[in-house]
């Protein structure tokens, strides 16, 4: 008899800026601006038992507007699960360039 074996599912990732988390921290809604179409997709990502979080605790602890990275797979269903989740630290002006009055 023939072993079938299951192929693993492809884990992508993106960026995306946080739209809503549900209440008890089971998904989170994003929306991807896609680089190439300029379309912005609304998507739902959700945890599970292989759902790693770094420098967070919980997805509850986002907050709308806030960019995170997300690893993630995609089933069979079409569903979108969390493999690793991250906020993004944005870069932004170096330390005192608030006092700089030019050369």
């Amino acid at each position: 008899m023939p072993v079938t074996l299951q192929a693993e599912p492809i884990m992508k990732t993106l960026t995306a800026h946080v739209v809503s988390v549900d209440p008890d921290g089971s998904s989170i809604f994003v929306d991807f601006h896609h680089p190439a179409t300029d379309k912005v997709h609304r998507l739902i990502f959700r945890m599970d038992d292989q759902s790693g979080l770094s420098g967070i605790t919980s997805l509850k602890d986002l907050r709308v507007g806030q960019v995170v990275s997300i690893d993630y797979v995609r089933d069979d269903n079409g569903r979108l699960f969390i493999r690793h989740i991250a906020k993004m630290k944005l870069s932004g002006p170096p330390p005192g360039l608030e006092n700089f009055d030019g050369l």
